[in-house]
């Protein structure tokens, strides 16, 4: 039987907080050091593009249990404020039980209902989610709105949409979650007024930066 938008919404925020207790020594501990370094080298790539500074409002969209809390705040100081959203409740427990910073705020919404004010933000970063956004159009327009007037958006991932794709395919809870093609993510964000300054996507590295 096929699977409605209900049935697949489900199985898949199922699966997120079945796995959040176990997600960052699934995906990110080395198993040879036993230290959650797995990715350094992508992390220092990927932050070395995004350009973040002391005082800044981040929104960390499909943040998980908050592998890039540490990374941001190193940036943004105690002078900014990072809101970790996630629509897993318990990828947000998790992550706040281990992130104790008081300039760190919680929200469980979907991408398409996060809660902000319009330009609250200087930086929308999708580390590892956009795939999972059911209505990536509707999401889009929500998280533009929350950018400010010169605000970076960035989508990331460690992995090829070639790679992201034929991964999530081989996963019943998320083998409808989708990366577009380049196409159609460069449709998206004219259709918010966000202008691409980078696109790459090439194997073990997949990453957009714009700006509105």
């Amino acid at each position: 039987m096929k699977m409605t938008e209900d049935d697949i919404c489900r199985a898949r925020k199922e699966f997120f907080n079945k796995h959040a207790e176990g997600w960052c020594d699934m995906w990110y501990r080395d198993n040879a050091t036993g230290r959650y370094d797995k990715h350094k080298r992508d992390f220092d790539r990927l932050f070395s593009i995004l350009p973040l500074k002391a005082g800044d409002h981040v929104l960390d969209v499909g943040c998980g249990t908050g592998v890039l809390v540490p990374l941001i705040l190193e940036r943004i100081t105690e002078a900014g404020v990072l809101y970790e959203l996630d629509f897993a409740e318990k990828m947000i427990e998790v992550n706040r039980k281990t992130h104790k910073a008081g300039n760190v705020r919680f929200i469980i919404a979907d991408a398409e209902g996060a809660p902000l004010d319009d330009s609250a933000c200087d930086a929308v970063i999708c580390f590892s989610c956009f795939p999972h956004f059911q209505d990536k159009e509707r999401a889009m327009a929500t998280l533009s709105r929350i950018l400010k007037p010169q605000g970076v958006f960035a989508v990331s991932h460690f992995e090829s949409s070639e790679g992201i794709n034929r991964h999530h395919e081989s996963c019943h809870a998320v083998r409808h979650d989708r990366l577009p093609d380049e196409a159609a993510m460069r449709g998206l964000f004219r259709s918010v007024n966000l202008k691409i300054d980078l696109f790459i996507d090439e194997p073990g590295f997949y990453c957009i930066i714009a700006r509105r």
